[in-house]
């Protein structure tokens, strides 16, 4: 399971730029140290536009790819508490499979309504059978 995390408010310019890409290296950092995702996630920061595949604006964004979907919920409890440590917190914007949620604060209810959100909106799991049909 795949989910990008960007920052800012998608205004261009030298200093969104920067401030992005501190964002994204502090936060990948903080990720690649959280026990709970530990062997659990792999975590890699590149610009936004290289994953839009064309040229855009200079935010960054931290990728990070789940080996179970147990471990998101420790990912996004991972992301409030990195923005809540943070003087000034940036806007960060969450996605999954398509979603895309603000995180606005860092409170534990913020990370339920994230998780219920993104279930809903989950396909479901493709049904496999063996070809016997008894």
């Amino acid at each position: 399971m795949e989910v990008n995390v960007t920052f800012g408010d998608g205004t261009a310019g030298a200093e969104a730029e920067a401030n992005g890409a501190e964002s994204a290296l502090s936060l990948s950092r903080w990720l690649m140290a959280e026990p709970e995702l530990r062997g659990h996630a792999r975590v890699s920061t590149r610009a936004a536009r290289e994953a839009r595949g064309h040229m855009g604006d200079g935010l960054e964004l931290v990728n990070v790819v789940l080996a179970n979907s147990i471990a998101l919920a420790g990912l996004i409890t991972a992301v409030a508490a990195w923005r809540g440590s943070r003087p000034r917190p940036p806007q960060v914007r969450v996605e999954r499979d398509g979603v895309v949620v603000t995180l606005r604060d860092s409170s534990p209810e913020q990370v339920e309504q994230i998780l219920r959100m993104w279930n809903a909106t989950a396909a479901p799991a493709p049904v496999t059978t063996d070809g016997d049909d008894d």
